[in-house]
């Protein structure tokens, strides 16, 4: 077996593991909150959303740092930083004794992350050029894979182990083994490019902004992303609690919450290149209105829930509308920003995606707080219509003949 094809299967199940670990924390995340000493309902919908949002804030200031340093030291080094970093972090997570501990942890756990981005980078260094977009293709699945299962596997352990610090323990090995791998079998051959130094990475941090800001369709995608991310992480943190307003049972309110964040990933991720593939037809300005106009539509519909099992099924449509949105977006982006600027448009286009997951979280916990956790829906619905309305005024309309052959190979890597 070629070296590149061991190294690209050992890689697929480093990020398998180390998304799995970290989707097995969220569902449960508001009880470790109370388990920490929050009671009153609406100080726990606070916290929740500063501790959700706190890991996507540290992320926003570190991953461009840390993506110019791998361009100098190489790429299997962050993956080791990040790995173990993260393995000691949220080891740490478990040990927590009160909710500022844990807050301060996960702003941590922000600064180590990486590792998916670090191995994509690597892969595509060392993959041969005609196999490349069927390797990272390959890869990209793994975090799929593991953000899906994760949430339900949570759910279960934490019923089966009857409590939640023993997952962060597991979680915490999950990182440590990725890391373990990394640093036995991945064999890295790294010389900086000759270019790499000449610019400080402030300047060409500014370059790439002005270059965006003059590219109208550039700038309005970066909206959409942000809007888009927004509106996921809004509900993100209070889903489990409002599970518990739905007469679900006690002893199922933990399984049932894995399943409703599993849902709309298992969506995604059926419906992504199907819609993908409807964009190269239709139009992906076309899809994206679409598939926005319907989130939205779902958005409200969950806000009307009165059992569990019709927040699983609305879940599931909404990840289904989503799995359109995001390839459509990605082929608008790739075609906007040309061969030479696009690996920069997406780092810029995370760097949206990362604002989005920090502002999300705490606009839902916030909202939660002050009118209760269904009115966080309405709101996540109305910043969607505005992301549709902001397309049909800026993003020029398209026929799809010019789009890459597989739009949904190119989904933006956000990482932890």
């Amino acid at each position: 077996m070629e070296r590149w094809r061991k190294e690209l299967y050992v890689l697929w199940v480093c990020n398998f593991v180390v998304n799995l670990g970290f989707s097995l924390i969220m569902p449960f995340l508001p009880f470790y909150v109370q388990e920490l000493g929050v009671t009153e309902t609406r100080r726990v919908e606070l916290w929740t959303g500063a501790i959700f949002a706190a890991n996507f804030l540290t992320m926003t200031l570190f991953s461009p740092i840390w993506g110019a340093v791998a361009d100098r030291t190489g790429r299997k080094l962050q993956m080791l930083r990040s790995g173990f970093g993260m393995a000691l972090v949220v080891g740490m997570m478990g040990l927590a004794r009160n909710v500022w501990q844990l807050l301060g942890l996960r702003l941590l756990q922000g600064v180590f992350s990486g590792f998916i981005p670090a191995s994509t980078a690597y892969m595509a260094a060392n993959v041969p050029r005609e196999r490349a977009g069927w390797a990272l293709g390959v890869l990209q699945t793994a975090g799929a894979a593991g953000t899906v299962i994760g949430p339900l596997a949570g759910g279960l352990l934490a019923r089966a182990i009857g409590g939640y610090r023993p997952i962060f323990f597991l979680t915490a090995g999950a990182c440590f083994l990725a890391g373990l791998v990394v640093l036995l079998v991945i064999r890295e051959r790294f010389t900086p490019p000759p270019h790499v130094g000449q610019m400080s990475f402030v300047a060409e941090l500014r370059q790439d902004l002005r270059q965006a800001v003059a590219n109208p369709v550039l700038l309005a995608m970066m909206v959409v992303y942000f809007f888009n991310f927004f509106g996921l992480q809004t509900a993100e943190p209070i889903l489990t609690l409002f599970l518990q307003t739905l007469d679900t049972p006690a002893q199922w309110v933990d399984v049932m919450a894995g399943a409703v964040f599993s849902a709309s990933g298992v969506a995604n991720v059926i419906f992504a290149p199907l819609l993908g593939r409807m964009g190269d037809r239709l139009g992906y300005k076309r899809v994206l209105v679409y598939a926005l106009g319907g989130a939205s539509v779902l958005y409200l519909l969950q806000g009307l829930a009165t059992s569990a099992w019709q927040l699983l099924v609305l879940r599931f449509l909404l990840g289904a509308c989503l799995g359109g949105g995001f390839p459509a977006a990605n082929a608008l982006v790739s075609r906007a920003a040309g061969r030479e600027f696009q690996g920069r448009a997406f780092g810029l286009v995370n760097s949206a995606i990362f604002i989005g997951d920090v502002v999300g979280p705490l606009v839902g916990g916030l909202v939660a707080s002050a009118w209760g956790h269904r009115m966080v829906f309405p709101v996540t619905a109305a910043a969607l219509v505005f992301n549709l309305l902001w397309v049909q005024r800026k993003v020029p309309a398209d026929s799809g003949r010019e789009a890459p052959r597989d739009p949904d190979r190119l989904t933006p890597v956000t990482d932890r």
